[in-house]
């Protein structure tokens, strides 16, 4: 079962997610749909902004936030519900009904078992994952606002999810060790923000 939910978690690494987020960004400005090009962007940078700064703060002020019981929120969870509720709902947006449900099932499947394989691996508690499931589906909740001004998208289905299954079956067991080098500006922030001692 182990190899399993490393199977899975490995599915929420930034070396899956983000190289997933490049492609879906490239196939929209290829498909020169500025609008929803401009909306992927904001809604990853956003993400990855949101939950990098709690990172820093939850790292760089332990002493001070520690009676939260969260250490260092969880990245895979946010990254994950960010991209993959994203991309579910870009590609839903131009299905029928009934094959929208069956697309936004499947990520949400996958989003909430990386959230479970993060707790079940001991790689982060539950407050960690619930704080990274509240920035990525934040974020997929500022995309779903911005996909619903305007026009209703029609996105390159076809190109979006070959090359989303292809991006994600190639760099699956790839790891980017981020997480060391946020701990260690984390512990420079703390030397130098004196409310953080």
């Amino acid at each position: 079962m182990h190899r399993f939910w490393v199977l899975v978690t490995d599915c929420g690494d930034s070396a899956v997610t983000l190289p997933l987020a490049l492609l879906v960004l490239l196939v929209l400005v290829a498909a020169r749909d500025k609008r929803l090009a401009l909306f992927w962007l904001v809604t990853v940078a956003g993400c990855a902004v949101a939950i990098g700064a709690l990172k820093l703060m939850f790292g760089a002020c332990a002493g001070r936030l520690g009676h939260l019981g969260i250490v260092s929120p969880s990245g895979h969870t946010a990254m994950s519900a960010a991209i993959y509720s994203s991309l579910a709902l870009l590609i839903g947006a131009a299905l029928p009904p009934r094959n929208r449900h069956v697309v936004w099932a499947a990520a949400a499947a996958l989003v909430a078992a990386i959230a479970v394989s993060r707790v079940v691996l001991h790689l982060h508690d539950a407050g960690e994952v619930v704080a990274g499931l509240v920035v990525g589906l934040g974020a997929a909740g500022l995309f779903a606002a911005m996909l619903r001004r305007g026009p209703t998208p029609r996105p390159p289905i076809l190109w979006l999810t070959l090359g989303g299954f292809a991006v994600v079956a190639f760099m699956h067991g790839t790891r980017w060790m981020i997480e060391p080098a946020v701990q260690h500006l984390a512990l420079g922030f703390r030397l130098v923000l004196p409310w953080c001692r």
